[in-house]
């Protein structure tokens, strides 16, 4: 039986649940919430969309309906305010993380964290330093996935081609400073300037300045727009969790701690039933390795500032 809980049942929370039970992911998921009657009120309306999965069980509870779980989601936590640095927002949901992880590793001390929660790098890092160094492995971030999967999508569509064929990574951190890896990117196994050329299209500077611009503000422009991201975020962390619950051994960008550079953050790893088992070296440009030193020295500053 696999087991899923998802802490917050917010949109993003909501939407998870929601995408589980529409690809039938997991055989139960329970919902969690600091508003009990919003997280039940949650659960009653996905498990409605459940029904066409008859074997899925969906319901909301406490801290203990998620032991078994193989996976617990936290999407717990605050928005980003207008005008608030993503340091202050580090320093309200590290709270809200100090309530619950330690009663996620009393019931659940198995199960795979996944932090959904906004600033996803930082709260990955600062979950890992919760549970201490023998369980670091089994805590992860969504990482970059979803812009990853903005990536392969954009350069797909400027190429014709479908993404399947593009092969490439975001990685760092999510919105805009995330990373796009340009100097490994291939279509097909071609470097993407010569299928480019096969193809009779274009590929610029200015083509991949473009690119690099949807991928860092999609996020924001989606938010600007409605108020929140869900339906994509949702996505993007469900193929995490089916990974993990199916011991897929596949490729996400998704965060993790790095014992040598002491932070957490995104990069290519494979993903399976132990969490993260291993990461990969992209083999970045000197341009790029300049650039995510940068990164990660600003994640360690908002460590250091909350």
């Amino acid at each position: 039986m696999s087991k899923v809980a998802v802490i917050g049942s917010g949109l993003v929370g909501a939407t998870t649940a929601h995408t589980l039970a529409l690809r039938g992911s997991c055989d139960e998921v329970v919902l969690l919430d600091s508003d009990p009657e919003k997280a039940q009120a949650q659960a009653v309306d996905v498990a409605a969309a459940a029904t066409l999965h008859r074997g899925m069980r969906v319901y909301s509870g406490s801290y203990a309906q998620i032991r078994g779980s193989q996976v617990v989601v936290v999407t717990a936590g605050l928005r980003q305010k207008s005008g608030e640095s993503r340091s202050e927002l580090f320093a309200s949901n590290a709270l809200v993380f100090q309530e619950i992880i330690p009663q996620v590793r009393e019931v659940a001390p198995g199960a795979i964290v996944v932090v959904a929660t906004q600033p996803v790098e930082p709260l990955t890092e600062f979950t890992t330093r919760l549970v201490g160094p023998d369980l670091a492995q089994r805590v992860l971030g969504v990482g970059t996935v979803l812009e990853t999967m903005q990536l392969r999508a954009a350069v797909a569509a400027h190429l014709e081609v479908s993404p399947e064929h593009v092969h490439g990574y975001v990685i760092g951190e999510q919105g805009d400073s995330a990373l796009v890896v340009w100097s490994n990117l291939n279509v097909a196994g071609l470097p993407v300037e010569a299928f480019a050329a096969q193809r009779g299209k274009t590929w610029t500077a200015h083509d991949q300045v473009l690119i690099t611009d949807r991928v860092q503000r999609s996020n924001r422009r989606v938010v600007e727009g409605k108020g929140a991201i869900s339906y994509s975020v949702g996505v993007a962390i469900v193929r995490v969790i089916e990974a993990i619950l199916r011991n897929a051994q596949v490729v996400l960008t998704v965060s993790a701690h790095d014992p040598l550079k002491g932070i957490s953050y995104a990069m290519p790893r494979l993903v399976g039933s132990g969490g993260v088992t291993a990461t990969l070296d992209p083999m970045l440009s000197r341009e790029e390795s300049f650039r995510l030193e940068v990164l990660l020295d600003s994640l360690r500053s908002t460590l250091e500032r909350a």
